[in-house]
């Protein structure tokens, strides 16, 4: 799966867009949307981050199993860390086995014999929303589960974003008591509260790490183990809410009797990766389908194509490079005249610099794209698709090697005194 470490850096240098780094277009009930029967729900472009519908955005509700998808990303991020391995054999200890024999409770049943890979207990948890697999996910990510829900609340700090959490799978403290994973410290009954942006923003960073996660996510049923699990997103195909109209391809439900019904779906309009989340509804499936029929109505995408280009780099090196994504998106709820500007430059990382080399799939640029109309700025990285010398250690030096320093040339006129005497 994609290097989640290439993308940090990318982040760390400027070259990624995520939700809150450029100004976006937000529509509190845009029009042509129609409020949705639920406690909250929120629509924003994936790559930009442009809101294209809230309702109780903001406001902190019981998300259930919404939670594993933060659980799935500290997951990845530790895999590219190289600090797991997806391949790694994970330890169930004798509670999260005990609890995957409460019917209730689980999808999955576990035996003390029972061996799991880290990519078992991802697809697990993504796909039967196995409560068992994400807290040994958790455990062994960052040692207990204590350790893991700190970094939890850590990395929503992090990201800026409205959000506790006391359970990495997404069960509350009533329904953990009994097996010895109430966070020490928080109440009988406290449970995860989070915003439907913020878990949005949750699953807009779980993409960005890891594009394939909603190969696995869209999956309607999965072996692990050699035990058949069965996915509960009636939006998919052959499920009873499907629209192919909708074009959904994950992402995570969830539900508890305080969070009720809970969705964050991933869907496609004309190319472009959106995330919808409703929280706390009834009927949230067909609301979802048509919550999305009603912003592909409402919004018209105003799309900029970006192509492969020759970029010259130091020293006359050039190198033929791929932009991140074939196309970038504004939304609009009108017509459009021509308000969209493109500006590429050269961009070289640090050790590029220091190396004097490209290597084949090194970012050598960036594209900015910005519309006036919306306020949207997006910045594309472009990745190089050879490898490139940019300079040679004596190309690097020949120039001061050319013209010594004063010392050198006193130096020198010393030496050549001493000889003639």
């Amino acid at each position: 799966m994609k290097s989640l470490k290439r993308w940090l850096v990318r982040v760390s240098l400027g070259l990624a867009v995520l939700a809150g780094f450029a100004p976006a277009l937000t529509a509190q009930a845009a029009s042509g949307v129609t409020k949705v029967p639920a406690r909250a729900a929120y629509v924003m472009d994936a790559q930009s981050g442009q809101v294209l519908y809230q309702q109780n955005a903001n406001k902190r509700y019981p998300i259930a199993s919404l939670s594993k998808l933060l659980t799935v990303y500290l997951t990845v991020k530790a895999i590219d860390q190289g600090k797991i391995k997806w391949t790694d054999q994970v330890p169930i200890d004798h509670n999260l086995i005990r609890l995957s024999h409460n019917s209730v409770f689980s999808s999955l049943r576990m035996k003390s014999s029972d061996q799991f890979t880290v990519k078992e207990l991802v697809v697990a948890a993504m796909v039967a929303s196995s409560n068992s697999a994400a807290s040994a996910l958790g455990n062994y990510v960052a040692g207990n589960n204590a350790a893991f829900i700190q970094q939890m609340n850590q990395q929503c700090a992090d990201w800026g974003i409205n959000a506790h959490f006391i359970s990495s799978s997404g069960l509350d403290n009533s329904d953990l008591k009994s097996y010895g994973y109430r966070l020490p410290g928080t109440g009988a009954s406290e449970e995860n509260l989070v915003s439907a942006k913020a878990i949005s923003i949750v699953a807009q960073h779980l993409l960005q790490a890891d594009p394939e996660i909603t190969q696995i996510a869209s999956k309607t049923e999965a072996t692990v183990n050699g035990t058949t699990i069965y996915n509960e997103n009636s939006c998919l195909p052959g499920k009873s809410q499907y629209k192919k109209e909708s074009q959904i391809d994950g992402l995570k439900t969830g539900y508890t009797e305080n969070a009720k019904l809970c969705y964050t779906a991933t869907f496609w309009v004309n190319g472009e990766r959106m995330i919808a989340t409703i929280l706390g509804g009834d009927t949230t499936f067909s609301a979802m389908n048509k919550l999305i029929k009603q912003v592909k109505q409402t919004y018209q995408l105003q799309a900029t194509a970006l192509n492969s280009r020759n970029v010259v780099l130091v020293n006359g090196a050039s190198v033929l490079a791929a932009p991140k994504t074939a196309q970038v998106g504004s939304w609009t709820q009108g017509n459009q005249t021509d308000t969209v500007t493109t500006q590429f430059k050269p961009q070289l990382t640090t050790t590029e610099l220091q190396t004097g080399q490209v290597q084949s799939g090194d970012p050598v640029g960036v594209m900015t794209v910005a519309d006036q109309q919306t306020g949207i700025t997006q910045h594309v990285t472009y990745y190089a698709q050879s490898d490139a010398t940019l300079f040679t250690s004596y190309q690097a030096f020949q120039p001061a090697a050319t013209q010594p320093a004063a010392l050198l040339k006193t130096l020198t006129t010393q030496t050549a005194v001493f000889d003639a005497n």
